[in-house]
């Protein structure tokens, strides 16, 4: 998990990458049932346990664009995002300190 967050630090830093974050105890308007990746406003990839699909309907493409702006508006970015990488990332590590062999 720590190499997964460390890679996540370093995209952050990208100037052509925006990564947000949803802190652990914030309220989200929405609860995601599944995962889906929005492809420039044109198509949506719905994934799910039994496989993913693609869609370019207009409502249901709208539906999953309305979804993203409510969890975009609950993420903290930028120099926030990045304290909470390294706020989890000390806490794993002091997790590991407390596991008994």
């Amino acid at each position: 998990m720590l190499a997964q967050l460390d890679r996540l630090l370093a995209v952050e830093s990208l100037s052509m990458v925006r990564l947000g974050i949803i802190p652990w105890r914030r309220p989200v308007p929405v609860l995601p049932r599944h995962g889906f990746t929005l492809c420039d406003q044109r198509a949506v990839v719905v994934e799910s346990f039994g496989g993913e699909r693609v869609s370019d309907d207009a409502y249901e493409l709208a539906s999953y664009e309305e979804a993203f702006s409510r969890f975009e508006e609950a993420a903290v970015f930028g120099e926030e995002a990045r304290h909470l990488l390294l706020l989890v990332m000390k806490e794993f590590r002091d997790l590991g300190d407390t596991l008994t062999p």
